[in-house]
């Protein structure tokens, strides 16, 4: 999801951005056509309710589609299944090479075929197209069974008393298909159970009205005396009666069901999508503004901690936190309130791109002008936090997103300032008193790893340095072991020179990574903005800027697309079980994988 968001001043406002739901594809389209009214295209929106109608509408398309594909198959196997039986020379309700029943049947599998098509090639997105396909299918497939039932009925009914059982059983036959074809409808269309009930209400009238023509036909006689005599006659329109109050019932508990679960999405005026990532405390999902259409970020407080004082006070500070931080290099906060039903959310920006940690997977160890080039932009975003007193304290490559935002690649954003540790809050230990060794064992400074709450900048200085190490060489400082032994070996094991695992690495890089990884934090550098000084003067700081990055990320977009609402690197839980594996978090969140889809895609390059 691209946030489009325009860069201002930390001290300007934050006006609404209509545009930042734009996907990167989408730049470049021509402004869409609104339809006429009453015909509006299933893309079509237009207040705060229209994205649920949208959203009903593209499941009826696709329902109409399946439902059709299914009934041209199953009609295909009848019509082959009377043809043969026509020709066996047993006796069958309408004998005949090609039978009026056999062709009805396969007019049946000809309508449901050509629907299910033409929902998928030719036939227009429009609401209008939509409801005029899903009545010629219905009624179109009950048209023939009235048809059937007049033609091939009265050609029994004339041959005498005799045929008067297989009359019966064959329109018991036609009772029980359409009984299925109303509950199909009934269950699987989306509708409103007004609109549900016209069409099922056609679809029991209409053969119990050929029935009752065909009873009263002049030419039965003494069939009609006898025939009105049997059970069946009262006992079919009964049962066809309950199928369609079913299916009328059925239509309205699966639509209340879908409106309440439409409801349950939303959070205010935002509309959830679909989760993202959860951790010990919130969950995140991927959210739209109702009226803006913009899409976000919504992290959430889960239900069950909702009602600890404590977790609240962590969720707020989290907010207030991260709302402080006005940098173009950190992820922004949009909105942060309280729904009806007393949860806890705030908003963030959500953005197109690639996590630090999955983009050295897919691309393997960086330049070093590349490095440089996004690390200068992470320390700037980390100068104004430490500047208000913030220290992150999980500085990771997957809180790291390397983004294409507003016409610009390579991107840094800071995520997730969710342990975040206030150096002038006095309050902030009473906060986090229980779970004082809090961050990712891989990256962690060794004052942090002791537990040691007077621990400043540069406990950040540190895990960049770590970060550093792992985007030039594919692998972290120390690792193996579980979270303990690596945390153990950051407090007293030397790290192993980064020049031995790459022997191009340039030496200035290599010492400035070194001095960030030093035990003693006196032996570090002071800041964020000296580490950022010193990178700006490494040799290999000019062999990287904005023309390279966007030839790269052209070749990767034109290789791997970016859909419209793609996964963002966030946080779910760490749940512990054998065998630890260090690159977990500790006390806080573990980076969520990228969307499947784009993985496989980077696997077959």
């Amino acid at each position: 999801m691209s946030s489009r968001a325009p860069e201002l001043s930390p001290s300007a406002p934050h006006p609404p951005d209509p545009g930042s739901s734009t996907s990167l594809r989408a730049l470049a389209a021509p402004m869409a056509v609104i339809p006429a009214r009453g015909d509006r295209s299933i893309g079509d929106s237009r207040g705060p309710l229209a994205s649920f109608a949208n959203e009903v509408e593209s499941l009826r398309r696709r329902r109409l589609a399946a439902t059709a594909a299914f009934l041209a198959g199953n009609y295909g196997l009848v019509t082959t299944w009377i043809f043969l039986s026509n020709n066996s020379g047993t006796l069958t309700v309408d004998g005949g090479r090609f039978s009026i029943r056999m062709m009805l049947c396969a007019l049946r599998c000809v309508i449901a075929a050509v629907v299910a098509v033409g929902m998928v090639r030719w036939i227009p997105e429009t609401r209008r197209a939509t409801r005029a396909v899903e009545y010629a299918l219905f009624l179109g497939i009950t048209l023939s069974y009235m048809a059937s039932e007049y033609f091939v009925g009265l050609d029994l009914l004339r041959r005498g008393p005799s045929s008067i059982p297989i009359f019966l059983a064959f329109d018991k036959n036609i009772v029980i298909e359409l009984l299925v074809l109303m509950i199909i409808y009934g269950t699987l269309i989306p509708n409103r159970a007004s609109i549900a009930a016209r069409m099922l209400v056609l679809m029991f009238v209409g053969p119990v009205a050929v029935r009752y023509l065909l009873l009263h036909h002049s030419d039965l006689g003494q069939v009609h005396e006898e025939l009105m005599r049997a059970e069946d006659l009262l006992v079919n329109p009964m049962f066809q009666a309950i199928g369609m109050a079913m299916a009328i019932h059925g239509s309205f508990l699966t639509n209340g069901l879908r409106t309440e679960l439409h409801r349950a999405r939303k959070l205010g005026q935002y509309r959830l999508i679909r989760k993202l990532g959860e951790g010990g405390m919130g969950e995140v999902y991927l959210a739209e503004h109702q009226l803006l259409k913009r899409p976000c970020a919504l992290k959430r407080i889960k239900s069950d901690a909702g009602s600890d004082p404590i977790v609240l006070a962590r969720f707020e500070r989290e907010v207030q936190s991260a709302a402080r931080l006005a940098h173009p290099n950190i992820v922004e906060i949009y909105d942060y309130g309280r729904a009806d039903d007393g949860t806890f959310y705030y908003v963030m920006e959500y953005l197109r791109g690639l996590s630090l940690l999955e983009l050295v997977r897919k691309a393997g160890p960086l330049p070093p002008g590349r490095a440089i080039y996004l690390f200068r932009q992470v320390c700037s975003g980390l100068a104004e936090a430490h500047a208000l007193g913030l220290v992150h304290r999980d500085m990771k490559p997957a809180n790291v997103l390397v983004a294409v935002r507003g016409g610009e690649s390579d991107v840094a954003k800071i995520l997730d300032f969710g342990i975040v540790k206030l150096m002038q809050d006095p309050e902030a230990a009473s906060l986090t008193i229980d779970e004082s060794v809090r961050g990712t064992p891989m990256y962690m400074a060794p004052e942090q790893a002791t537990g040691d709450r007077s621990l400043d900048a540069r406990a950040d200085i540190y895990a960049l340095g770590a970060m550093m190490y792992f985007t030039l060489t594919g692998r972290p400082p120390f690792e193996g072991g579980g979270p303990i032994a690596v945390m153990m070996a950051h407090l007293r094991q030397s790290v192993i020179p980064p020049s031995q695992l790459r022997h191009d690495l340039p030496d200035d890089l290599e010492q400035i990574i070194l001095r960030c990884l030093a035990k003693d934090p006196a032996n570090r550098f002071p800041t964020v903005n000296a580490l950022g000084e010193a990178l700006a003067a490494c040799h290999s700081a000019s062999e990287w800027g904005p023309n390279r990055a966007g030839a790269w990320w052209a070749v990767e977009l034109q290789a791997t697309p970016i859909d419209p609402l793609p996964s963002v690197p966030v946080t779910r839980p760490v749940r512990p079980a054998s065998g630890d594996d260090p690159a977990r978090t500790v006390g806080t969140y573990q980076p969520a994988s990228s969307r499947r889809r784009m993985r496989l895609a980077w696997a077959r390059r």
